[in-house]
C-alpha cells in the first residue's frame, strides 16, 4: 500500500509529492525502469517521470518521453559510455557521479549527473553545466596563454594541478607531475640543494608567508631555465590557509643579461688594470733610454698612441676578437709613405682580444723602428708583414714574419733597446716566442704565438 497524508480533502501519495518536488526543481530529473531480455540482462531503460527541466534541457516534451526507450531515443547514452554506467548503479546499487560533453542527437551541451538506484529502477538528476565549462575553459586558456608557469599545491607540497606551459617544460605529461611532492617533479631535478630550499619555502609559504627567489629548473630536453619563483598562500574566510599558488616566469634572457654585464664589467677591470701596468712599463722604459725630455715625450706620446688604436679596435669588434689585418693596418701603415711601400700577406684571421693588444704594441715598435732607422727610414725601402696558422701538439700558434728591406745598411745593435724588451716581455706569459735577424739587407722578425 501507498502512504498517504491527508490535506483537506486531498490524499497526496509521498511519492506525488516527491514527483512534484522534482518537477519544480531547476535541475533536470527523470526516472527509469530497466527493460529486461528473457537472460535478465537489462537492455534499454524506460522512462516513467520526466520534470519540466529535464524536457528543457533536451529539448523534448516530458509527456512524450513518458513510456519511450532511453537507447531508441538517445542512442549517444550507449556511445557514451553512460547507459552501462546507469546498468550498473541499477545492479550493484552504488551511486555514480560524472561531468561528461553530450553531442548526439542535436543535443550538445556539458552534463553534470548523478544517477542512483530508486527501487528496482533509476533515479537521474542533471544539470547543464556549459557556461560554467565555458568560464573554466576561458580561464585555463588564460592560464595556459601566459608565459609563466602556475600550479596548486595542497599544504604538505603535492602537485594538484598545473598549466600546459608547465605541463610542456615538463615533456608534456600530466601524469609525471600531478599528484606528486612538487621537490619531486622533474622541473626541480637539478640538484639536492635546490629541492630543499623549495620544501623550506613550501613550508613558509603553509604558514602563511609568500615567498620568492630566483630558482634554476629543469625542462623538456635537460635544459636549464631561471624563474622568478613565488609561492603565494590562498586563505579562507577564516583567515586559514587552504592551498599553495607557485608560480615562476621566465627570466633565463635576464640572468644571461646579468652575467654577460658582470662578465664584461671584470673583463673591463682586467684590462685596465693591464693597461696601467702596461703603461707604468712603457713610461718607465722610455724614461731610460730617452736622451732628453723632448725625446721621452715624443716616444712616450707615440706608444701610447699605438696602445689607444688596439684599443680602439677592440671596442670596434665588442671587446672579444680583432681582425689581424686591421691590426697590421692601423699599427703599421701610418709609417709607410705610400701603399707600395707596406705588404700584407696572410688570411685574416680573428685574434683573441689578449693576444691584439700584445701583438699590437709589438707591430708599433717594429713599425716605429723601421721608421726611424730601418727600411721605411729610405725611400726605397719597404717592409712585409706575413703570416700562417700552424697546429702544435696542444695548441695552434700563429707565425708571423716581418721582414725589412731595401732600407740603409743594418749593423748588429750594441745594446739591448726598450723594442727589444717589450717584445720579449709581451711574449713570455703564454710561452710564445721571437727571433730577431740583423742582416745587412735589412731586420727580419718572427713571432711564434699561441691562438688561445
Amino acid at each position: 500500500m501507498t502512504k498517504t497524508e491527508t490535506v483537506g480533502q486531498s490524499a497526496i501519495t509521498a511519492e506525488d509529492a516527491f514527483l512534484a518536488f522534482h518537477d519544480l526543481t531547476p535541475d533536470g530529473f527523470m526516472m527509469f525502469r530497466p527493460l529486461r531480455d528473457d537472460d535478465g540482462r537489462i537492455v534499454d531503460l524506460e522512462w516513467t517521470f520526466v520534470n519540466k527541466a529535464a524536457g528543457n534541457i533536451v529539448g523534448r516534451e516530458p509527456e512524450d518521453l513518458i513510456g519511450r526507450y532511453l537507447l531508441v531515443e538517445m542512442p549517444g547514452n550507449k556511445d557514451k559510455g553512460l547507459f552501462d554506467a546507469y546498468v550498473s548503479v541499477i545492479e550493484t546499487g552504488q551511486t555514480w557521479q560524472s561531468e561528461f560533453h553530450y553531442d548526439h542527437g542535436g543535443i550538445t551541451a556539458w552534463f553534470r549527473t548523478t544517477a542512483a538506484r530508486s527501487g528496482n529502477g533509476l533515479a537521474l538528476s542533471f544539470a547543464d553545466i556549459s557556461e560554467i565549462r565555458k568560464g573554466d575553459e576561458r580561464l585555463r586558456d588564460l592560464i595556459d596563454g601566459v608565459l609563466a608557469f602556475v600550479g596548486v599545491l595542497s599544504l604538505d607540497g603535492t602537485l594538484l594541478e598545473a598549466n600546459e606551459p608547465a605541463v610542456a617544460a615538463a615533456g608534456g605529461d600530466r601524469d609525471l607531475v600531478i599528484g606528486r611532492p612538487f621537490w619531486d617533479c622533474y622541473w626541480w631535478d637539478v640538484g639536492q640543494a635546490t629541492k630543499d630550499r623549495l620544501k623550506q619555502a613550501i613550508a613558509t609559504a603553509a604558514r602563511g608567508k609568500r615567498v620568492r627567489y630566483d630558482a634554476e629548473i629543469r625542462v623538456v630536453g635537460d635544459q636549464r631555465l631561471w624563474i622568478d619563483f613565488q609561492i603565494a598562500p590562498v586563505f579562507d574566510s577564516a583567515g586559514n590557509v587552504t592551498e599553495l599558488i607557485p608560480s615562476g616566469v621566465d627570466i633565463t634572457e635576464r640572468k644571461r643579461s646579468e652575467a654577460h654585464r658582470e662578465l664584461l664589467i671584470n673583463e673591463l677591470s682586467h684590462r685596465v688594470k693591464n693597461t696601467l701596468a702596461t703603461i707604468q712599463s712603457i713610461a718607465g722604459q722610455t724614461v731610460r733610454t730617452a736622451a732628453s725630455m723632448e725625446d721621452f715625450r715624443t716616444s712616450f706620446n707615440a706608444r701610447l698612441r699605438a696602445l689607444a688604436a688596439s684599443h680602439e679596435l677592440l671596442v670596434e669588434f665588442d671587446h672579444q676578437v680583432v681582425p689581424l689585418t686591421a691590426l697590421v693596418e692601423g699599427q703599421v701603415r701610418p709609417y709607410a709613405a705610400d701603399e707600395a711601400r707596406l705588404r700584407i700577406e696572410g688570411t685574416d684571421i680573428l685574434l683573441p682580444g689578449e693576444i691584439a693588444h700584445s701583438l699590437g704594441l709589438i707591430l708599433h715598435e717594429l713599425a716605429a723602428n723601421a721608421s726611424k732607422y730601418g727600411a721605411l727610414s729610405a725611400e726605397t725601402g719597404n717592409v712585409t708583414v706575413s703570416w700562417r696558422v700552424e697546429a702544435a701538439k696542444d695548441r695552434r700558434n700563429l707565425v708571423l714574419d716581418w721582414v725589412e728591406r731595401d732600407g740603409p745598411e743594418v749593423l748588429p745593435p750594441t745594446r739591448r733597446g726598450f723594442g727589444t724588451r717589450l717584445i720579449e716581455r709581451s711574449l713570455a706569459s703564454n710561452d710564445d716566442s721571437s727571433e730577431v735577424r740583423y742582416d745587412p739587407e735589412g731586420i727580419s722578425c718572427r713571432l711564434v704565438m699561441a691562438l688561445q
